[in-house]
Parts: structure tokens; sequence; C-alpha cells
């Protein structure tokens, strides 16, 4: 974390800027593990008839080359928009959640306790993910490009997901999202923090921030390791996740992947434990990237932001005792 305390709107502004660049570059990614986790069994049970002509199981690198090929370059930034309103909103209230609650959590010498800072992580990432679920859903519908056709755009596939599928339709996948970034969180800030605890003394004395492509390259590295440790843990929960938000399509589904339960009953006995690690390849370099990328950019940009805002207060300070 950085040091000292910036204004909420300065760490709402870095986790907006972060979430958004980090959306750019890897929503191809995104893509690509959405259609691996739909599986020829799940998609044959929820009724898509899938376009991909793609072997059944096939890897990473043939499916993105499947995607493009079907649907173009673009088709690999599909679910662009909702993804990228999602991830500025989330993240920008994640960072500000995650102050609030490491601010209030520490100890009176000022430190953070390993159970406090899984805490943390936990509680930010679940008040963001819960809030902002139903844009979740409509990224994951996009994504899918057999069913994208329904919706002319973000707001038009909300009301069409509500009116048809009511609450349950835009929050589908609750538990499972919950029980995936709950521990990722969790974990990932724990192995950050962690790390850069270990590195930088080797580098620094003190806090890097502020020194440069040294401080970059640190947060850099610890992101990746806290976001490749993290991901491990939580692969199963969010096929899962992704299984539940797809099969609301058509009320005639419904209880087919209705809960969390059924739904991992349903995928042991189509598919077995294979099921629940499919998409783990972009996931994995996804979440180890995402993480690394977001992070180093807010670690980055948090205090710009909060000199500029600060600078901007202290003006209009000044303007106002010069009018007086």
């Amino acid at each position: 974390m950085v040091a000292g305390k910036p204004k909420s709107a300065s760490n709402f502004l870095a986790g907006a800027t972060s979430g958004c660049i980090t959306t750019l570059l890897l929503q191809p990614l995104d893509v690509v593990k959405t259609r691996m986790q739909m599986s020829t069994a799940f998609s044959r049970t929820v009724g898509i008839e899938s376009r991909l002509m793609l072997p059944p199981n096939s890897g990473m690198w043939k499916t993105m080359v499947a995607v493009a090929r079907q649907d173009g370059a673009r088709g690999l930034w599909r679910g662009g928009i909702p993804t990228i309103m999602r991830n500025m909103m989330g993240v920008g209230l994640y960072f500000v959640t995650l102050n609030n609650l490491t601010t209030l959590l520490k100890s009176s010498d000022g430190t953070l306790s390993n159970s406090s800072t899984l805490l943390a992580g936990a509680s930010a990432r679940s008040i963001s993910s819960m809030i902002l679920l139903p844009l979740t859903v409509v990224k994951t519908r996009f994504e899918a490009f057999e069913l994208a056709h329904k919706y002319t755009g973000v707001l038009h596939a909300l009301i069409v997901i509500g009116r048809n599928e009511g609450i349950k339709g835009l929050f589908a996948g609750l538990l499972p999202t919950i029980i995936r970034d709950a521990p990722y969180a969790a974990l990932y800030l724990f192995f950050y923090i962690k790390a850069k605890e270990w590195i930088q003394p080797l580098f620094f004395d003190g806090s890097p921030s502020g020194k440069g492509i040294a401080a970059m390259t640190i947060n850099f590295s610890c992101g990746l390791l806290g976001g490749g440790l993290a991901t491990l843990f939580t692969q199963p929960q969010d096929v899962v996740k992704t299984r539940m938000q797809l099969s609301r399509h058509k009320p005639m589904y419904n209880d087919k992947y209705g809960s969390a339960w059924q739904t991992m009953k349903r995928m042991f006995n189509e598919e077995g434990l294979y099921g629940f690690f499919r998409g783990s390849s972009p996931r994995f370099v996804k979440r180890c990237l995402g993480s690394a990328i977001t992070w180093t950019i807010y670690e980055e940009t948090v205090l710009f932001y909060d000199k500029l805002l600060r600078n901007r207060a202290s003006r209009k300070t000044d303007e106002q005792a010069v009018n007086t």
C-alpha cells in the first residue's frame, strides 16, 4: 500500500485508471476463458448452439485463433464496454474500501496483522463484487457471442435480463463469485504485502514509492507473484460462476444450473474434475498480469491524483480567501 492516507477520491481515481488500462490490455484473455468454460456438454444442456468450430477441450491459443477467425479481431474484445464499466467502478470502489478498512484495522502501532490483512482484502473485494455483479453478468453474456446478439447495449441488456429473469438473473452466480473473489482478494493482498516486505529491504531503505523504475519493477513483480498464487486456489469457483451466469438466458434452463450446488454436481457428473479447471490457462495469465498491472498503476498514480486534488483544493481555498 502507499504511504500516508490519500483521500478516497484519489484512491477511486487511481483504481479506476488502473482498472480501465488493465481491461483494455487483457480483455482477450477473459473472452477466451469464457469460451473455454462453455464446454460442449454445458452448451447442449442450456440450449446454446456454439458457433466456434473447435474440437472438445481445445487450449488457450486454439480458442483465441478460433474466436478471431469467427468474429474478427474485435471479437477478442467482445464484452469490453461492460467490463470497462465494471472494472473502473469496481476497482475504484475496491481501493477506497480497502484503504478505509486497513486504516480501521491497524493496531495502535500502525501495523496490520495477517488476519486483518486477509479480512480487509476479502471484505473490500466482496463489497465491490456484490454491488457490480449485474455488470459482470452482462459482461459474461456479451463474451458469449451466441447470446450477445440478444442485446443492443449494456443498458438494454440490464433491462432485458431484469425483466425476463428478475433479480436472480441480474445477480446470477453471486455465491460462487463471493466464494471466488473473497479468498482471491484476501490471499492476493496477503501475498502482495508479504512479498513487498521481503523484497523492498533488498533495494530501499523505507518505502520505494516515487522512486522510479525500480519501485515499479518491485510493485509489478510482487503483483505477479501474488496474483499467481491466489489464482491457483480459486479456479473452480470461477467456472461455476460462469456456468450459472450463462445458463439463465432462457427460463426453461434455469433448473439445470439453478444453484451453485446443482452446478457443481452437474459439472462433475458430465465432465469430471477437469470441468472445474476449464479456462485455467487464460485465467491464470490474465489474473497474474492483471493484478500486477492494476497494482503497479495504482501505486504510481494514487500519489499523483492525491497531489492534484490537494493543489486544486488549495487553489480553491486561496480564491475564496481573496474574494472575502
